[in-house]
Parts: structure tokens; C-alpha cells; sequence
């Protein structure tokens, strides 16, 4: 997914939720793209509480193709299918995983969305074991106080 796309696929997941009050923030690539780190975003991560799951499973539900605990992430996941493009919800039962104090808000592409800093996106992905997510974020951060 380039920029463009992962604006269009976001703007859906928004304008769909209505402006209800749903605990959420933007993870996985796409939070490091809003961010502007460089690099290929295979589909759209959020994560949420059980309650959000919940609002996000009614406001998407044509777009859900997939509805389960997962045993990956010890949480109950969301997958939807959005103009032929996953997005991948999630509410993680290891509550150290949510990060939901650290949201900050911003304005991206006039959308505005809830997303994890990089340097608690680096924590979260020491966490999960994404080394290279480690680093490349690392890399990042060095070169911008260069």
C-alpha cells in the first residue's frame, strides 16, 4: 500500500466510526508511514480495548471478513476488507501492549488519528520480537538529530 492508499483505506475506517468515543490507536506500518519512516505497508493495524472491538465490529461490519480470538496476539482480532485491503483490528489481552497513555493525536492527510510515538512504537516492538522494526525505527531517530 502506497501513502495514498493507506489515507484512502483510513479515511474510511474514520468517517465510519462517526466520531464515536472508542479508545484506539493506529499501530503496525502505517503508524511509522504517518510518521514519515519510509517503508512498504502490507495492511492497516489498530489497536483498540474490548469495548472499541466491539464499535468497530458494528460501524465496519460490511467490510469484516474475518471475526476471532487469535491465539498470535492473545486477543480478539478483526480483519476487514476495505476497497480490496486488510485492516487488522486488535484488543491484546496483555493490557502492556495497548500503549493507550502514550496516543497522541495528529492531523495526517486531513484525517485526524490516534498514534503511538515512535519511540513507544520502538517499546512495543521490542515486546513482540520485531527486531528489524526495532531498528529501523532506531535508524530513523538517529538520522533525524543528525
Amino acid at each position: 500500500m502506497n501513502e495514498e492508499t493507506v489515507a484512502k483505506v483510513l479515511k474510511i475506517v474514520v468517517s465510519n466510526l462517526k466520531n464515536k468515543k472508542i479508545t484506539w490507536r493506529l499501530g503496525g506500518s502505517a503508524n511509522l508511514l504517518v510518521q514519515r519512516l519510509e517503508l512498504p505497508v502490507r495492511d492497516v493495524d489498530i489497536s483498540t480495548d474490548d469495548k472499541g472491538l466491539e464499535e468497530f465490529r458494528y460501524a465496519l461490519k460490511k467490510y469484516v471478513i474475518k471475526d476471532f480470538y487469535s491465539e498470535k496476539i492473545k486477543g480478539l482480532s478483526l480483519i476487514c476488507n476495505i476497497n480490496n485491503y486488510e485492516v487488522e483490528i486488535n484488543s491484546y489481552e496483555d493490557k502492556d501492549k495497548n500503549y493507550f497513555d502514550k496516543i497522541k493525536l495528529i492531523s495526517w492527510h486531513s484525517i485526524n488519528l490516534p498514534i503511538i510515538p515512535l519511540q513507544y512504537a520502538k517499546e512495543f516492538y521490542k515486546k513482540i520480537g520485531r527486531e528489524e522494526k526495532v531498528k529501523l525505527i532506531e535508524d530513523y531517530l538517529t538520522n533525524q538529530q543528525k
